[in-house]
């Protein structure tokens, strides 16, 4: 028996052991494996009426939940919080010394009753129901003197008690916006210890056998081998390879046989235990892990390697029996973070290339106007100057001789007209006043509010006080509103409504009766395409000329949308004036309006007070209301 020992303690002390770590990547996994492939989180919030500008704020800082994309309305995991307004509880005062000043500081807080409900869920199943019910502080003021502490210490109580008895909250001022904040910010680090996935790094330590002369040495070392190749392959989506390691372990538990518990096995024990409950861990194989763990507690009760192997089991998050130590988790979300910092990037570039496109089109679409702007000028003139070669010429003569004669409308440069406007139903009048040149035109009309329509050339612009402070103060008119507006710089048109530009399309139709005189009736029925390729209404204009002064008596135009009528204007001329600057040429002054469009029927009377042609200072207005005005 004596012998035996002896042999024991000899054959312990061949053998020896060195002891190398391992540093391998790993992930803090979520409690829940229902989200280990879910990469997008999204929170709701449902909040009482007085905090709509705190829910802006939350939406914009909190719940940035580690591992997760914060999605703003489909997010597979969905946060739920429903925020009550905080209570008022109670006033507090806090005191420190300051040892450099040697005095107290005093500070005062409000309490706040926060009461937050929190509901998680994913694919319809909840994963979380939680009332949170904290007391928050919000510090009024630290630095108080004892003298008027009180005072202070009064006031601040009387502000909460009075917004609560009044329902009536300052939400900045007594702070309740910071303490839903830091109940907030709790709550966050909560969910991320719930929910959170984070990559970190784990230290392993295996036992390697350095005694050559030792029987089991070479198959010790192919098993150090390959598990030494693998460790260093760990990925956070790849763990060991457990087919390459099957053979290894396999003759690791054959050495617990071979050498059973007894104090001269205890060494080699020790050695084949630790190894096999660390990769058996590594392989996420609970059962076998925690086995050989405990067997290594059995055997070597003053190591701890054992112990906090165990510790390591139940601390991990298993699902079917495995351990979740390896996903693509953080390759997906790399790859959806890029996608859509992409399709942001995408989208910023479009922008500015529709920008760009824009810019470009403008300049062309400018281009266009300002050469159509020089041609209907050349056209007119044209006009003018061959009178006999134009449509109806005998009637086109006598009209432009009621206006003064082909020359005096050639030389109209500018024309300023200054109106009173008397609509139906209303006894207050308004007043208008237009200005136009042979590019510009400016309407300005108080109403009492004042309203502007303005053609700087090849742009349009307009302007209503009443409107001022909800939309931008000066609102770019479209291409229809552009071409609406820019007939006014037609002088003829803008002084008289003979539209010159369409004279040659009017077809004389029969004589009619208007307002008790025999008129000639002439009309133009324009037409254009719809999206099918279709004939279909476009406007439809009638002039009504009397047959014996020449003088328009009425003119009206009908506007079609889609085909459908979207517009009627009628103007009934009923009193000529001379105008000096056009020698024997007379000019409507009273004219009557019926409008009716989508907002209904409109009727009124406009009396022109004042019709000037090239007055002297006609651009004046223009300079200080066009170029000045500042609605670039």
């Amino acid at each position: 028996m004596f012998l035996l020992v002896i042999v024991s303690i000899q054959a312990q002390e061949k053998i020896s052991s060195k002891k190398k770590k391992f540093y391998i990547p790993t992930i803090q996994y979520s409690q829940f494996p229902i989200l280990d492939n879910v990469l997008t989180q999204t929170t709701f919030y449902q909040m009482d009426k007085e905090l709509i500008q705190e829910e802006l704020v939350l939406k914009k800082n909190y719940f940035n939940i580690n591992g997760f994309i914060k999605d703003p309305t489909n997010g597979k995991l969905k946060i739920y919080l429903t925020i009550g307004l905080p209570k008022f509880t109670a006033t507090k005062i806090d005191s420190t010394f300051d040892t450099k000043q040697k005095k107290w500081k005093y500070a005062i807080s409000s309490n706040y009753n926060v009461r937050i409900k929190v509901e998680a869920k994913c694919a319809d199943k909840l994963l979380l129901s939680e009332d949170f019910n904290t007391i928050e502080s919000y510090v009024v003021g630290n630095e108080y003197q004892k003298s008027n502490l009180k005072e202070a210490f009064a006031n601040t109580s009387k502000a909460n008690l009075d917004a609560e008895r009044k329902d009536d909250y300052s939400i900045e001022d007594l702070g309740i916006d910071k303490v839903i904040y830091q109940s907030v910010g709790k709550i966050q680090n909560y969910l991320n210890y719930k929910f959170g996935y984070s990559k970190g790094e784990s230290k392993e330590k295996f036992e390697f056998v350095t005694s050559k002369d030792h029987p089991e040495y070479k198959q010790m070392l192919d098993f150090e081998n390959e598990i030494s190749a693998q460790m260093q392959k760990v990925t956070f989506e790849k763990g060991l390879d457990e087919k390459t390691l099957l053979p290894h372990l396999v003759y690791l538990e054959s050495l617990l046989t071979k050498y059973p518990s007894s104090p001269a096995n205890e060494y080699i024990r020790f050695i084949v235990l630790n190894n096999l409950a660390q990769t058996y861990f590594l392989l996420e194989n609970k059962e076998k892990a925690l086995l050989f763990a405990n067997l290594l507690i059995e055997n070597d009760k003053l190591d701890s390697r054992g112990s906090t192997i165990i510790s390591r089991v139940k601390n991990a998050f298993f699902a079917d029996k495995m351990i979740r130590s390896h996903t693509t988790r953080f390759v997906d979300l790399k790859k959806l973070g890029l996608k859509i910092a992409e399709e942001k990037e995408e989208m910023r570039l479009a922008f500015f290339e529709k920008i760009q496109q824009q810019d470009a089109d403008w300049e062309i679409e400018k281009a266009n106007r300002e050469a159509n702007l020089i041609k209907s000028k050349t056209q007119r003139f044209n006009m003018l100057d061959s009178i006999p070669y134009q449509s109806k010429p005998d009637l086109l003569a006598k009209v432009i001789a009621s206006l003064g004669g082909s020359q005096a409308l050639k030389s109209i440069e500018k024309a300023h007209m200054l109106s009173k406007l008397f609509i139906e139903g209303n006894r207050v009048s308004q007043t208008e006043e237009k200005w136009a040149t042979t590019s510009n035109y400016l309407l300005k009309k108080k109403m009492p509010e004042n309203y502007y329509e303005i053609v700087n050339g090849p742009e349009a612009w307009s302007h209503d006080d009443r409107e001022s402070g909800i939309n931008a103060k000066w609102a770019k008119q479209t291409s229809y509103g552009y071409n609406m507006l820019a007939k006014n710089v037609d002088l003829i048109n803008f002084i008289s409504d003979l539209r010159l530009d369409v004279w040659n399309d009017f077809e004389l139709l029969e004589d009619e009766m208007v307002e008790g005189k025999l008129c000639y009736h002439l009309n133009y029925f324009e037409k254009t395409l719809n999206s099918a390729n279709r004939t279909i209404p476009k406007t439809d204009y009638h002039l009504f000329i009397d047959k014996d002064t020449h003088t328009i008596v009425a003119s009206e135009k009908t506007e079609y949308d889609n085909g459908n009528k979207s517009f009627f204007e009628r103007k009934l001329f009923l009193d000529y004036r001379p105008v000096l600057a056009l020698n024997s040429g007379n000019l409507p002054f009273k004219v009557a309006y019926e409008i009716e469009d989508f907002n209904g029927e409109t009727v009124y009377q406009e009396l022109r007070e004042k019709i000037d042609i090239n007055p002297v200072f006609g651009n004046r207005i223009f300079i200080k209301e066009v170029y000045f005005g500042g609605f670039k």
